[in-house]
């Protein structure tokens, strides 16, 4: 018999233990995806921010809105290619108001043209800017729910009172992280005639593209001052440095997820080192038994190396089995709802690394149980517990 067949006998041997061991290293390995996958998510939404836009918001803060008429100013500020402005419009589907998703009533010709990370057929974009009921939906909820371009919709609204009907213009799909997932546009012109006229001629925010992406900083501080003497003062930022303002508050929790993440890593070498010392110290008779056949220190510790090599990357196959159909659906979509965070997607250099450490954390874990079976003596080992 090989020392591979030997080994791989010798793994399941306590078919019980050696399970519970596999579930036990596959569910730490989901955990440390998990969190890797949260970690690399935001800061790729960073890196793929584009920079040659700035955003204007309310200087006291997101609650308070601008006047309309702030986004033709901007437009026509030098060196500002197109503008648009946006306004919060917190639809909810009638027969699902628990769904949460982004909405926004927006300029849909400068939306269009600017935002060129959202991919859609052009003929599409063009209906969804000559249709005044158009709407722009985010790819992710198409597929959820079964939506078709120019299927009718009907919406409310948690914030504003009404009903609005809709067709579907267009079904996009975000190149971007972070940005343009489970979300809807509606044209601003026809969210702003369905209000209260206490409520219209409101934005939340102005987005601004530039001919030079060089001269953000200095034209986020040129629309500040523009707007010094009006009554609803602004604060603008270049879109980059504004995201990255975003993932800045999470810098400490971003921290905190790898640090655990390596804890994770830790728990793994604790079970898969408990499971192999075990299996060791059941086996130190049989070990001196093969000694005595004439099996070298080197055969033995291969044997606990490989037992240890089999569970974890069983255990590691397992946990990326599960991790793929966990992390990128379920748990995807409830950060999505709950803390508006764009899809998950596991990295496939996650992936392999977690598939590889499986191996070489239970190798690591084996180490002093292999050492241990390689320096047994003969009559030591026969004379164990008899």
């Amino acid at each position: 018999m090989s020392l591979v067949r030997l080994t791989l006998k010798n793994a399941s041997r306590a078919p019980v233990r050696g399970l519970l061991t596999v579930v036990a290293v596959a569910v730490t390995f989901v955990a440390f995806v998990l969190l890797r996958t949260l970690s690399a998510g935001w800061n790729e939404r960073v890196e793929q921010t584009p920079n040659d836009r700035v955003v204007t918001r309310h200087r006291m803060g997101w609650g308070r809105p601008l006047p309309v008429h702030y986004t033709e100013q901007i437009r026509r500020m030098p060196g500002v290619i197109r503008a648009t402005g946006a306004r919060w419009a917190a639809l909810k589907l009638p027969q699902d108001e628990t769904e949460r998703f982004q909405s926004a009533a927006i300029d849909p010709r400068d939306f269009v043209e600017m935002h060129y990370e959202l991919s859609a057929p052009p003929e599409q974009k063009q209906a969804f800017v000559a249709n005044k009921r158009g709407l722009l939906v985010a790819v992710e909820m198409a597929e959820r729910h079964g939506w078709k371009v120019g299927q009718q919709l009907h919406f409310r609204s948690r914030e504003y009172p009404g009903e609005w009907d809709f067709e579907i213009s267009a079904i996009v799909e975000s190149t971007r992280a972070g940005f343009g997932h489970d979300a809807v546009w509606l044209h601003w012109d026809y969210l702003n005639e369905t209000l209260p006229p206490e409520q219209r001629d409101r934005i939340d925010i102005v987005a601004a593209q530039l001919a030079n992406p060089a001269e953000g900083a200095r034209l986020a501080k040129d629309i500040d001052i523009h707007f010094d003497s009006e009554p609803e003062q602004t604060l603008s930022q270049e879109d980059k440095a504004f995201n990255t303002a975003i993932v800045g508050t999470f810098s400490a929790m971003l921290s905190a997820m790898n640090v655990v993440s390596l804890l994770v890593l830790g728990v793994v070498v604790l079970i898969l080192g408990n499971t192999i010392a075990l299996s060791t110290n059941e086996r130190i008779r049989e070990f001196g038994t093969l000694r005595a056949m004439g099996f070298l220190p080197r055969h033995l510790a291969s044997f606990v190396l490989g037992e240890a090599a089999v569970l974890g990357l069983a255990g590691g196959g397992l946990g990326l089995l599960l991790a793929y159909p966990l992390v990128q659906g379920p748990l995807s979509r409830y950060l999505q709802e709950e803390m508006a965070v764009s899809p998950l997607l596991v990295a496939t250099g996650d992936a392999v690394g977690a598939l590889l450490l499986g191996g070489i954390l239970a190798l690591v874990a084996a180490g002093l149980p292999a050492l241990r079976a390689a320096r047994l003596q003969v009559t030591e080992a026969l004379a164990y517990l008899s």
